[in-house]
């Protein structure tokens, strides 16, 4: 299917950057390392809640600090992204992500042709000018492969994820030449009826 797309659209979500070792959801040896104190002062437990905790300014201040050292100054890519982009290599590509981490831009992929539905923890949020400008970029980018062989390729989105999953697929029944392959655990593999002659999952593979 990417041997022969014209482009190919990328999507991923939270399983993507657990298959990194990066879980917003864990309360594991990582967050206490980086953020222990939050624990013991806040009772906070994994990454997500504490990035949207109501806490004293300076103390969200240093949260965020801390996860800037977590998520980007520390990080230093991944096997994942670095074989996503040999998947690509040569293909234009457009990235829809729910990931708030910048792990796309860190690798190297292009900042214009992401769109990050729910922003980024550090510097976008969402119905700012500059994630209006990524949701037309990536309209744009649609619009212009509608009749042409567009690969969706889904990373680690979850079974019942509306945000991304389900509008894709809803696109991909509407449009005869597009192919839709998704990866993730075998109980969170869920294609579409209507799509099932466009596409393959990771259950083919694990049979």
């Amino acid at each position: 299917m990417l041997r022969t797309a014209d482009a190919v659209l990328i999507s991923a979500s939270n399983g993507l950057s657990i298959s990194e070792g990066y879980n917003i959801f864990a309360n594991n040896a990582a967050f206490q390392r980086y953020f222990g104190k939050f624990t013991q002062q806040y009772g906070i437990t994994s990454i997500l809640p504490g990035a949207q905790a109501l806490l004293p300014a300076l103390a969200h201040r240093e949260f965020i600090h801390q996860l800037h050292k977590y998520m980007i100054d520390d990080y230093d890519g991944s096997p994942q992204f670095q074989q996503l982009k040999q998947l690509v290599a040569g293909e234009d590509y457009f990235v829809v992500t729910s990931n708030a981490d910048q792990h796309f831009q860190q690798n190297g992929f292009d900042p214009h042709r992401i769109w990050e539905v729910e922003g980024d923890f550090f510097d976008l949020k969402m119905r700012s000018p500059e994630w209006e400008a990524q949701q037309r970029a990536c309209q744009d980018f649609l619009q212009q492969y509608a009749d042409r062989r567009l690969v969706q390729l889904e990373l680690g989105i979850g079974a019942a994820n509306q945000l991304i999953k389900a509008p894709l697929m809803q696109m991909v029944a509407v449009h005869p030449k597009w192919r839709y392959i998704t990866l993730n655990l075998p109980d969170e593999i869920n294609v579409l009826p209507v799509i099932q002659s466009q596409a393959i999952s990771s259950r083919h593979w694990h049979g």
